[in-house]
């Protein structure tokens, strides 16, 4: 159905379309039963548009079929809206379009009764109105935006988006969509256009800078800095943002909000600063990252600089001037920062100057992967604007930086998993504000925090980086000792754990009848569950179930380690079993297959996306005679025969794989041997991960004992950069 207009006048909306993927999610199946939908049902829908390669379809079409064929519940009114709003993308950009809707939504806020009107002419009329009150009477828009507002002429496509919009406005709240659609927006992929802080990183951000009264970010993006300062009960929050549309967003984010006095501008904040340097009690800025076009030969003569004009490879090191030069004497700054700007050679010279005078107060080091969206370790940068005879002696310097995985792996009592975001928020404001209180006396672990005498920092490459200089004080004498001892016990636990020969191999006079895991699994000897994908952040049917839980990866059971991964599960036993005593984990993808039985680690965890789960029945299947017969060569040549290899691993599948069907009291003879070969392989890899690691600290130990000899004997002594 195409636009038209009815007899009338009135312009008919636009139908919605969605792609082949969109399907899969909503059903909740793998986009390969898409396509055999498609081939198999005669009935399924036919494409409205798109290409051969990448069809679209009409929605309520696919949603009259699923609903036929009994393979997806009410298609929830949030996915409704987004494929309402991710169907204009061919008509205007998604950031516009999030401006477009977020303008409605922020006049439906103050006036839910409104109807919106299906006419284009009654719903630009309303627009218009809407744009006038944000400006004029509200003033939520402020004047130097205005002229960035396009006129409004809605399109088919854009009338049907809000209407959906103001349709789920009017169920779940005009602020609460516009914030799913900007949540929704970075799940796509376009995190970089929309240049959105992870608000976890933004929470723990204010949390260094502590309480203050006006609020300040000079990159804002769309906003989730201010809107949490705004949250945090701020009395005045104002930001500037390069991209004019990601500057309206934020307006509009915070005009819904119900924020009382706030300030965005749209520029280019270095060349083109919209505020009074010296006026912001807080500076919190996620800037951009490795800009050499920063403007460092314009801006060459500027009076920010203080501690030294950057380099072209520096463009961190000027927006960390910047926001200095924003806040009131002794006010404080916190930016996130690439790991590289506290070692590259070419701003050695700003370090060293921002340490020496006391501006620099923290360096903090964070989990990759632990804070949303972010790979790399980044790290935090703590800074306070230097009163008159300021002096500091210390640097605090944290590091988180190794925490993505296990710690070190034992064998009793099991490796602690890694720790959660709000661990690491609470360790760091832990040490912040022991660092604070007395630098001399903080307390923290060693290996996590250190108060960093300044004389020492100022070497000839001032590496800020925190791993660098935990790394001497991670490991005591006492430590290494008692990991010495631990490796020696797990050497001479090897020796009793090593096993004996097989017996040779008898031919047994009966015949072995053998049955597939498919087969068993119809008989209920066994209960199978195939990984499925983790839970869609659109999806509101499963918001009640979902809890933070542990997962188990394929590498987990590869490297003989508990669930190494912290995430958002749907707690469901059906669809989704937490894993008990005695359940078969297997791998999706390896090398080779191994299969493994819980540990007591594993208990109560959930499966990731490349994990299958076998739950046999004890009485009918011992689970390490299955183990053990899924991990041997055989069984993994039957489970890969009828699967495809990726690279150097092979995509598993075990339903075609065959059991010999032993009695019971046979199979646990069988299981027991397995059991003791899968011991003592567990310990061998905890002796080899041990083993290196003390080999490694042992190294760096004898190392920084041979750089104090040397140092010490040293007639001159080195001079810190000036």
């Amino acid at each position: 159905m195409r636009l038209r207009r009815a007899r009338d006048g009135r312009l008919l909306m636009e139908q919605v379309e969605l792609s082949a993927a969109d399907i899969a999610r909503i059903a909740r199946v793998r986009p390969s039963a898409v396509s055999n939908w498609r081939r198999r049902h005669d009935d399924f829908p036919k494409p409205v548009s798109g290409t051969d390669k990448n069809p679209r379809f009409d929605l309520g079409q696919v949603e009259s079929w699923l609903r036929h064929q009994g393979k997806t519940a009410e298609i929830p009114a949030t996915e409704r809206v987004w494929q309402a709003f991710d169907s204009v993308r061919g008509v205007m950009s998604p950031i516009d379009a999030l401006v477009r809707a977020g303008i409605l939504l922020s006049y439906l806020h103050t006036n839910r009764d409104v109807p919106v009107p299906q006419d284009s002419r009654a719903l630009r009329i309303l627009l218009e109105k809407a744009q006038y009150s944000l400006v004029f009477e509200r003033k939520a828009i402020p004047a130097g935006l205005v002229e960035l507002l396009s006129p409004f002429d809605p399109s088919a496509r854009e009338t049907t988006m809000l209407h959906a919009v103001a349709e789920a406005a009017a169920d779940d709240g005009p602020a609460q969509i516009f914030e799913y659609l900007c949540s929704r927006l970075l799940d796509t992929g376009s995190r970089a256009s929309l240049a959105a802080t992870p608000p976890e990183v933004a929470e723990l951000m204010l949390d260094l800078a502590g309480t203050a009264s006006r609020l300040f970010d000079p990159a804002c993006g769309s906003g989730a800095i201010l809107l949490a300062g705004v949250r945090r009960g701020y009395a005045r929050v104002e930001g500037q943002e390069l991209n004019p549309s990601l500057a309206l967003v934020a307006a509009l984010r915070l005009a819904m909000a119900d924020s009382s006095a706030f300030d965005v501008h749209a520029g280019d904040s270095l060349r083109h600063d919209a505020y009074r340097l010296g006026s912001a009690d807080a500076t919190v800025c996620d800037p951009p990252f490795a800009d050499r076009n920063w403007g460092q030969e314009e801006l060459a003569a500027d009076s920010r600089w203080e501690y030294e004009l950057p380099s072209r490879p520096e463009s961190e090191l000027a927006w960390v001037q910047h926001a200095l030069a924003h806040v009131v004497p002794g006010g404080t700054v916190v930016m996130l920062m690439p790991p590289a700007a506290a070692a590259r050679p070419s701003g050695r010279r700003i370090r060293a100057n921002l340490v020496r005078r006391g501006a620099l107060r923290a360096v903090i080091s964070l989990p990759p992967r632990l804070a949303a969206h972010y790979a790399l370790a980044l790290q935090i940068w703590v800074l306070q604007r230097p009163v008159e005879r300021q002096v500091a002696s210390h640097l605090l310097l944290v590091d988180f930086s190794g925490f993505s995985a296990n710690q070190r792996r034992q064998v009793e009592p099991p490796a602690e998993a890694a720790p959660t975001w709000e661990e690491v928020r609470a360790l760091i404001n832990r040490a912040w504000s022991a660092f604070r209180t007395d630098p001399h006396s903080l307390s923290m672990p060693g290996d996590i925090a250190l108060a960093a005498p300044v004389i020492e920092l100022l070497d000839e490459e001032v590496d800020l980086t925190p791993a660098r200089h935990l790394l001497a004080s991670r490991v005591s004498r006492d430590e290494l000792g008692r990991r010495h001892a631990q490796v020696a016990g797990l050497l001479a636990r090897l020796t009793e754990l090593l096993p004996e020969l097989p017996e040779p191999s008898s031919k047994r006079s009966e015949v072995i009848r053998e049955m597939t895991l498919e087969e068993l699994a119809e008989t209920g000897a066994i209960f199978m569950r195939r990984p499925v994908p983790r839970p869609d952040s659109g999806d509101k049917t499963t918001v009640s179930a979902r809890i933070r839980g542990r997962l188990l990866t394929g590498r987990d059971i590869a490297r003989a380690a508990p669930p190494s991964e912290v995430a958002e599960v749907v707690a469901d036993e059906v669809r989704n079993p937490a894993i008990r005593a005695g359940d078969v984990l297997v791998p999706v993808v390896g090398r080779r297959l191994i299969a493994r039985v819980a540990t007591d680690s594993d208990v109560g965890a959930y499966l990731s996306p490349t994990v299958f789960l076998i739950r046999p029945d004890s009485a009918t299947v011992d689970s390490w005679f299955l183990a053990g017969f899924l991990s041997s060569s055989e069984g993994g040549h039957r489970a890969a025969r009828m699967s495809s290899t990726m690279g150097e691993n092979v995509r598993f599948d075990l339903r075609r794989v065959r059991i010999p069907l032993l009695p019971i009291g046979e199979q646990r003879v069988y299981g027991t041997v397995f059991r003791s070969l899968w011991e003592f392989a567990r310990t061998l890899r905890a002796a080899h991960d041990e083993g290196v690691d003390l080999i490694r600290d042992m190294i760096d130990a004898t190392a920084s004992s041979f750089e104090v000899t040397v140092s010490s004997s040293e007639s001159t002594p080195s001079v810190p950069v000036s």
